[in-house]
């Protein structure tokens, strides 16, 4: 089997190592942000708008960083989404202690909270997953490799929420506030890491003073190759920068990708509200306080992540199987651990079903990444990063709002909700994806 990426490029390592580190501090915010809303005596619905706001900063930003990770380099990218990770980190931390101290009331305890998790932290991690992707792809011209690499660096991403979820689950048994304090100290290292190790941007990272408007070549959705072409994937990527021009951007409506989109779409919208929900379910299906809580959410997000990193990392790259197949696996899996997670009614049966979503997860998401990244021409791997990565961004807008509010509602109206969008893109999966550029043709 030809060796991963991840092994053999340098630049991509210091990026998964990057993402390893900051992706574990947002993940000990993610855990901990629910027991924490009681614990402070925050309305639960603030919860959800922190995540929604940072979804929407990600779904804004995604392929805005993604272009610009080939046109201004990856270092610069990289080191400015850091910089506002820090911040979102210090002020999260900073907002919590006053708020337990009493030095600050709830309404403004929240402010704080929303602005950090929500658009400072959300700008950040917006950054990384398509400047990974777009390497990827830049590495990887035929479809065997980029179905290989997108799954080893989404792989890569899932082994940092494994990571973020013991340490939370060891710090928050500790103190309820400790994986809070914690998450500026692992974004400093990922800065570190960032400042030593990623390659210094060479010549083409020189901002660009204006954005060129597309080419009728590149607003025609067919008129351009897809980059599984056998021209060398690094040459053509670069042909779309050589001008000192942005590469193009790529429409959410483009007809080689809408397939995929839908056909994935449901599954990233479960995700939010399985996610964001855990710690809820945990408390209430299974009689825990808020401080046991926080070890205990981070133990099922933990059994999610093992399932999609085990797809991933190791059974995926070795299936053999194309983007097509792996989708549509993934989106049947989803809809029976779904279901089974909607009626769980302890905690072995929550985590058994979370960890399946995980599975579903890790074939359903490489499968997507790497059809879409197919579909498009290698000029355009910068945009189609940011799509790939804002597909799920923009289902957590609405998915964390809509499901703590119907939670609160009717406990188990956001998970019905998550079940009718899943069984929807199933079905694309299954109807619409049989012509689709990208798609393998077993």
């Amino acid at each position: 089997m030809p060796s991963s990426p991840l092994l053999t490029n340098p630049t991509l390592r210091a990026l998964v190592a990057i993402a390893l580190f900051t992706y574990t501090a947002q993940n000990m915010l993610n855990v901990s942000i629910a027991p924490l809303s009681r614990a402070l005596s925050l309305p639960e619905w603030i919860v959800g708008a922190a995540v929604s706001l940072a979804a929407a900063a990600v779904t804004a930003l995604s392929q805005f960083w993604g272009r610009r990770s080939i046109a201004w380099g990856r270092r610069r990218v990289i080191l400015l989404a850091l910089f506002l990770a820090l911040t979102a980190g210090t002020l999260f931390s900073a907002a919590v202690w006053a708020r337990a101290a009493g030095y600050i009331g709830a309404f403004l305890a929240a402010g704080a909270i929303m602005t950090a998790r929500g658009p400072f932290f959300g700008a950040a991690v917006a950054a990384i997953p398509p400047t990974g992707q777009a390497l990827v792809a830049e590495v990887t011209p035929d479809e065997a490799s980029r179905v290989r690499g997108t799954s080893a660096f989404s792989g890569a991403i899932n082994l940092s929420v494994m990571v973020g979820s013991l340490m939370s689950s060891a710090l928050g048994a500790w103190w309820i506030f400790g994986p809070v304090h914690a998450t500026p100290i692992f974004v400093l290292i990922a800065l570190a890491i960032a400042l030593i190790w990623l390659p210094r941007d060479g010549a083409s990272t020189h901002p660009r003073r204006r954005l060129p408007r597309l080419t009728d070549e590149d607003a025609e959705p067919e008129g351009a190759a897809p980059a599984s072409s056998n021209e060398p994937a690094a040459d053509k990527a670069n042909a779309g920068t050589t001008d000192g021009d942005l590469p193009p951007r790529v429409r959410w409506t483009d007809r080689r990708i809408a397939p995929w989109i839908a056909s994935v779409f449901g599954i990233y919208f479960a995700n939010g509200v399985v996610q964001i929900t855990m710690g809820f379910l945990v408390q209430d299906r299974g009689g825990l306080d808020p401080a046991p809580a926080v070890s205990v959410t981070a133990l099922m997000l933990l059994a999610n992540a093992a399932g999609a990193m085990l797809m991933q990392l190791i059974v995926v790259p070795r299936l053999g199987w194309g983007p097509r197949r792996l989708l549509r696996a993934g989106m049947t899996l989803a809809l029976i651990a779904l279901s089974c997670l909607t009626l769980a009614p302890s905690l072995w049966a929550l985590a058994a079903s979370t960890f399946a979503m995980g599975v579903a997860s890790g074939m359903a998401s490489p499968g997507y990444s790497a059809g879409a990244s197919l579909a498009v021409s290698a000029r355009e791997q910068g945009g189609i990063a940011g799509v790939i990565n804002a597909t799920g961004a923009i289902t957590w807008i609405v998915a964390p709002v809509s499901a703590t509010a119907l939670y609160g509602w009717m406990p188990l109206s956001p998970f019905a909700l998550a079940l009718s969008l899943v069984a929807l893109s199933c079905a694309c999966a299954w109807w619409l994806l049989h012509g689709a550029r990208g798609a393998d043709r077993s």
